[in-house]
């Protein structure tokens, strides 16, 4: 998200169980997964640079979710979607779509309406005559069955493929690499044709060396708008560095000093609201004072093994189109992923 300056990504399967909102890097995630099992999930990771703009969010199920923008001259409103593979029958599809639809309903008319996701479905250039309305000229070859259904739902929704409208080159244009090796755009992000002169199409494209450890590369639309500040109360809840206190003679260092500014104030004659206000104050700044105040540092447990691997997975990302690539791309990452679960778990143990 740095490095590309991305403001709002939207995830698909991410695993998570149930819903909620974490903070990570400054950045700030929304999510919603199964309520008993790792599968599925839908998320937004919003750039700490907008995130005061956020007006709310609805987790719908493990396969939709929904965030609200404040922003100039219309709000925003945007649907992150993770569509049904082949392997669900027909009607579960089709109550996918209706819960969405219903979703549509619901949001406000002067919103700016955006709904992205992985699609599980292939629009192509066969289309073009039928549906030159919603789509342009970079997709697929061909068109499929749960291809036809997602340009049926754009029409009737008066929406428009915005990363098949301009020119791109291949790469620019897939979205998936099949374990085959064989690449495909299933990728869109769906916006409101009465919008589409805010839509920057060169730019709105797929972006394959945004390294994500996943057989999809990310998709970025990019719109020009402008977003507002929503006024939310500050969290003045201050943070100590809570870790000093297990050195003994830091700790012995606090308790005196706790001890000779709070003894005098039990000796006035105030009642149990003051003395306890008293003691608040007291316990503040001498914690300010002999502690100081927490650096929050985001994944500690991150070792620079770690980020060196990340670098090795980002270069071989380049060779992913031979057999032998994939397979190393796929070591390079499982690799990471076992490297991040025993680094975290050895320094929760040195916390504990």
């Amino acid at each position: 998200m740095n490095r590309y300056n991305w403001h709002l990504l939207g995830l698909c399967e991410a695993r998570w169980k149930n819903a909620g909102e974490i903070q990570t890097e400054g950045h700030a995630f929304y999510y919603n997964g199964d309520e008993n099992r790792h599968i599925h999930g839908v998320g937004f990771l919003v750039n700490k640079s907008i995130k005061n703009t956020v007006m709310g969010y609805q987790p719908v199920s493990s396969r939709l979710i929904t965030i609200r923008l404040r922003a100039k001259p219309f709000n925003i409103t945007v649907i992150q979607a993770y569509a049904p593979t082949k392997d669900y029958d027909d009607e579960y599809v089709k109550d996918f779509y209706s819960q969405m639809q219903d979703i549509i309903n619901k949001t406000d008319n002067k919103d700016i309406l955006i709904i992205q996701g992985h699609w599980n479905a292939k629009v192509g250039r066969d289309a073009l005559e039928d549906w030159d309305e919603f789509i342009g000229p970079s997709c697929n070859d061909t068109t499929n069955e749960r291809g036809l259904r997602l340009l049926e739902f754009a029409s009737y929704n008066n929406m428009m493929l915005a990363n098949t409208l301009a020119e791109h080159k291949a790469s620019h244009r897939w979205t998936w690499q099949a374990p085959n090796g064989q690449h495909n755009q299933i990728d869109y992000i769906l916006v409101q044709r009465r919008h589409r002169t805010g839509i920057n199409r060169p730019n709105t494209r797929t972006f394959p060396g945004a390294d994500v450890g996943s057989d999809h590369d990310l998709v970025m639309l990019n719109f020009r708008v402008r977003l507002r500040k929503v006024n939310k109360p500050k969290n003045t809840r201050l943070r100590f560095n809570l870790e000093k206190l297990k050195d003994p003679r830091i700790s012995e260092v606090f308790q005196a000093t706790v001890g000779v500014k709070f003894a005098p104030l039990l000796q006035l004659d105030e009642d149990l609201e003051a003395i306890t206000n008293n003691f608040n104050l007291v316990m503040t700044e001498t914690a300010n004072e002999v502690l100081g105040k927490s650096q929050r540092k985001s994944k500690p447990w991150v070792t620079d093994f770690i980020l060196e691997l990340c670098d090795k997975r980002r270069n071989q990302k380049k060779k992913k189109n031979t057999p032998e690539g994939r397979a190393e791309y796929r070591k390079t990452n499982k690799d990471i992923r076992r490297e991040m679960k025993y680094a975290k778990q050895r320094w929760i143990t040195k916390q504990s």
